[in-house]
């Protein structure tokens, strides 16, 4: 009898055993490494370089500084479902799914940041076919508005952040124009409440988050590059005068009052004052 049972016992567990080992391991994550790279129409972005024909005015535009944050990567299958890229925490660039692509070294006229520069974006995804790229422009609402001087890098960055109300700038370009020594797109969430009670910092929300949705469809991993040309961007601005008048920021801000904002604003998809927000018009990054 007990012969019996062992065999009783046994059996199933032989069976268990079998179909154990036939069972697949989940599939290891696919590692994307996005290229991004900084233009002036046609031209490469280089600080110490002087690019003609910008904007408007078609003025000479030397670069100063070009850093901007981005955060909220997607990746889009072929069958238009977004998956969130899971971004690596590098201790320089990449932090909590936040990534700051600098393009600016120490050459020429670029004196701000830091030597170094990153062109690139990664993370993992889950195998799959993609099609298609989206992320947004700047910080997320819940890392804005924190203390910058114990934030880990790439958000501890002082030269990057406003104050604890507005938090960071998303964007901060600058460069010398033929007209003004300095023109500057500050981009960043304005008219931001004080913190709510209780509290001594950050705030209770922004009118204007700022955060541009940018759509890259038909983006292919390992075959396509993200651009940001700066040529684009400034192609309704002229940057050679002041046009908010004298005692104020030259360039834009990001302020609702900032004339110099509003053509900036077009060709980032934001509402600026009686012009709705567009995310198709958004012609400042483009997939290539």
């Amino acid at each position: 009898m007990p012969s019996v049972l062992r065999s009783c016992v046994l059996a199933p567990l032989a069976l268990v055993g079998v179909l154990g080992c036939g069972e697949d391991a989940p599939p290891a994550p696919l590692r994307v490494d996005i290229p991004v790279t900084a233009r002036v129409g046609l031209l490469p972005f280089a600080c110490g370089t002087v690019y003609t024909d910008v904007g408007t005015t078609k003025t000479t535009y030397e670069p100063m500084d070009f850093r901007v944050y981005v955060h909220d990567v997607r990746l889009v299958t072929s069958g238009g479902q977004e998956v969130p890229v899971t971004l690596e925490d590098d201790g320089v660039w990449q932090h909590d799914g936040v990534v700051l692509l600098d393009f600016a070294n120490k050459d020429g006229l670029c004196t701000q940041g830091t030597a170094g520069t990153n062109v690139s974006i990664k993370g993992t995804v889950p195998p799959d076919t993609y099609a298609g790229l989206r992320f947004k422009l700047g910080v997320p609402e819940s890392l804005n508005h924190g203390d910058v001087s114990t934030a880990p890098a790439p958000l501890g960055d002082t030269g990057l952040f406003w104050s604890w109300r507005s938090g960071y700038l998303f964007t901060r370009i600058e460069g010398r124009t033929a007209g003004l020594p300095e023109h500057v797109m500050h981009l960043g969430s304005t008219d931001c409440a004080p913190p709510p009670e209780g509290q001594t910092n950050g705030t209770a929300g922004c009118t204007y988050n700022n955060r541009p949705e940018v759509v890259l469809d038909g983006f292919t991993v390992g075959a396509n590059q993200v651009v940001l040309d700066l040529g684009a961007l400034f192609a309704g601005s002229n940057l050679d005068v002041n046009a908010s008048g004298p005692n104020t920021a030259v360039g834009c801000m990001s302020s609702q009052g900032d004339v110099d904002c509003a053509p900036l604003f077009e060709r980032l998809g934001l509402a600026f004052g009686a012009q709705a927000a567009n995310p198709a018009a958004q012609s400042f990054i483009r997939a290539e």
